[in-house]
């Protein structure tokens, strides 16, 4: 059977492109709009087209909890003669993954340590982890390309939290934002009684010698490593919480003795803190009270965090700088 030269030349052609198609070696690397691919030491990869923060490979970092996710520039890497299947955090198991030109790193303290510390400074603590490559040679010296990148999510020790004492209740939260840190929730929630289960809502009438329940709870954080700690709480006539007039009802983590009705219930052995009192009212002065307290973080892995307010056998814990208080707002 004889074929047209025409479309003998067509064929030809077209297998052409498709052998071609499967020899060039940009076609599987599915450079963004950002790259292009280039070649660099006879090895092809998506390089930029700009260059921004190339300095630090464009890092960028979001921090929850205990858990982060860190991504960096592939085009930069690239041009910086590192492969990316190559990097992995401190366990080399947990290794990167692409997405829109950006490669990944992912770590938690649940399914995904991968080899992440936890540490405190005194004033914060931190979860720690870095990506690296090594030199990958054992003999006495290498030319290949290595890299650590060293990386943390911050989070501050004590935060101080207040709670109005208004005409509408309603559990309110406060959630702390920290520029390249952590972030977590502090909320103040009042309750009827000690079973800490109904909160108080709605419009609610609290005469003065009742027993009030609050609980002072913190979110976004490990609760298998991380536990709250009262350090002091105080009640104000109006919503400043470093007005001179105050009655304090916590001092150090225990009952202020010069109030009997004060109880710490639970304090250092959870990621909720709780403590009762009875209402009452300043003098002449407001028919209102607004309650403050200072929230410490505690490490359990520098010790017991629980609070002994027993004189003989209470332990001391070292000064910590307290650091810009957050006021959230709610009411009775």
């Amino acid at each position: 059977m004889e074929f047209p030269v025409g479309l003998c030349l067509s064929a030809l052609l077209l297998m052409s492109g498709v052998a071609k198609a499967q020899n060039d070696p940009c076609s599987a690397l599915e450079c963004t709009g950002n790259e292009e691919c280039i070649a660099i030491s006879g090895s092809y990869g998506c390089g930029c087209q700009s260059r921004p923060n190339s300095d630090s490979f464009d890092a960028v970092q979001s921090c929850a909890s205990s858990s982060s996710n860190f991504s960096l520039s592939r085009c930069q890497l690239f041009e910086a003669g590192l492969n990316v299947t190559s990097l992995h955090l401190n366990n080399p198991n947990c290794t990167g993954s692409i997405q829109n030109g950006r490669v990944f790193f992912y770590f938690d303290n649940d399914q995904n340590v991968c080899g992440t510390t936890l540490r405190s400074n005194g004033t914060h603590f931190l979860y720690e982890n870095s990506i690296q490559k090594g030199a990958g040679s054992h003999g006495l010296i290498s030319r290949n390309s290595w890299v650590n990148i060293n990386f943390s999510c911050v989070y501050p020790l004590i935060q101080s939290i207040s709670m109005p004492m208004a005409i509408q209740a309603a559990e309110s939260v406060v959630f702390k934002e920290f520029l390249n840190q952590g972030s977590y929730q502090l909320r103040m929630v009042p309750y009827p009684n000690n079973s800490f289960v109904v909160p108080y809502s709605g419009n609610v009438t609290i005469d003065t010698n009742q027993k009030i329940f609050v609980a002072v709870e913190v979110d976004g954080v490990d609760s298998s490593q991380i536990s709250t700690l009262l350090d002091h709480c105080w009640a104000t006539p109006s919503d400043d919480m470093n007005q001179n007039i105050r009655w304090d009802l916590i001092i150090n983590g225990c009952p202020n003795p010069r109030d009997g009705t004060v109880e710490v219930l639970q304090n250092g052995n959870s990621t909720s803190a709780r403590f009762s009192f009875k209402m009452f009212t300043f003098t002449s002065v407001s028919d209102r009270i607004y309650l403050h307290c200072e929230v410490h973080l505690c490490l359990h892995n520098l010790g017991s965090c629980e609070q002994s307010c027993n004189p003989q056998t209470r332990r001391k814990r070292r000064s910590l700088n307290r650091l810009e208080p957050a006021a959230v707002t709610m009411a009775f």
